[in-house]
């Protein structure tokens, strides 16, 4: 089997898309959130338990991939007409790039939320805030094996920007919209090229959003990224840590608040 031949050929793509996944085709709902880390990371404690208090219907959707099911699957969520999919679909660059493109191939799908954590090298935008990045300065080329990079602009919907931008300046939290760069590995980081990335006006960077805004463009998705400022790379690990656990839990409650709205749950 030629796994690379999903779009075309109809019995492979309904195996890559319950495989990798968990979901059939026809039962995607048409807004999803994506994340590259697993929803614990991103979520607050005992979050299941506060989905079915708000009265959501929560259903697992079990995914075929070994690595991917320790995880316990990705959720397909209900309440009141309204339906929604979370989905951890891998963490680093690769992984994640090849799962956003099967997900972005699925016609129902019309908004995608990428939920994720991002370092900052300003000192405007500390540990607990919020960016929503408009645009992405693409330092990775992995995407573009995938689509035509002089069409797929790492570049945020509008629209889906300032609805997903009023959610967030709602709940408190500082937000930004500031320039930010995606890196293919954190072990590609070193000092001199932080420096150059703050000198050429970049904010805040992580792994995977360009990839995530060049295909969900390409293949026709609004989309945008909602990343919490998780580390400062280029402070000292202990000046860091000083007053910043509780701006983490804000932040955390924040996004999960944030998801539910764009998902149209609360």
């Amino acid at each position: 089997m030629v796994y690379g031949n999903f779009i075309r050929n109809q019995g492979i793509r309904r195996k890559v898309i319950k495989e990798e996944l968990g979901i059939e085709e026809d039962e995607t709902p048409e807004r999803v959130v994506v994340m590259p880390m697993p929803f614990s990371t991103q979520f607050p404690k005992n979050f299941e338990d506060t989905l079915t208090n708000l009265g959501i219907k929560v259903n697992k959707a079990e995914v075929g991939d070994q690595i991917l099911r320790e995880f316990g699957g990705n959720l397909l969520l209900e309440k009141d007409g309204n339906r929604g999919l979370i989905t951890f679909i891998g963490r680093g660059l690769i992984d994640f790039t090849e799962r956003i493109r099967i997900l972005a191939t699925i016609s129902r799908i019309k908004d995608i939320l990428f939920i994720g954590t991002a370092g900052s090298l300003s000192n405007e935008i500390l540990i607990g805030d919020l960016n929503i990045p408009k645009y992405v300065v693409p330092f990775e080329n992995v995407s573009d094996f995938y689509v035509d990079p002089t069409i797929a602009i790492p570049q945020a919907d509008e629209k889906l920007f300032n609805e997903i931008y009023e959610y967030a300046r709602e709940t408190g939290v500082k937000t930004h919209s500031a320039l930010h760069a995606t890196l293919l590995f954190f072990y590609s980081e070193t000092t001199d090229f932080l420096n150059y990335l703050m000198d050429i006006g970049v904010s805040t960077i992580d792994m995977e959003v360009s990839a995530f805004y060049k295909i969900a463009r390409f293949y026709g998705k609004r989309a945008v990224a909602l990343l919490r400022i998780s580390d400062m790379p280029l402070i000292e690990q202990q000046e860091q840590q000083k007053p910043i656990k509780a701006r983490r839990e804000t932040a955390v409650n924040a996004t999960f608040k944030i998801v539910l709205r764009f998902l149209k749950l609360i």
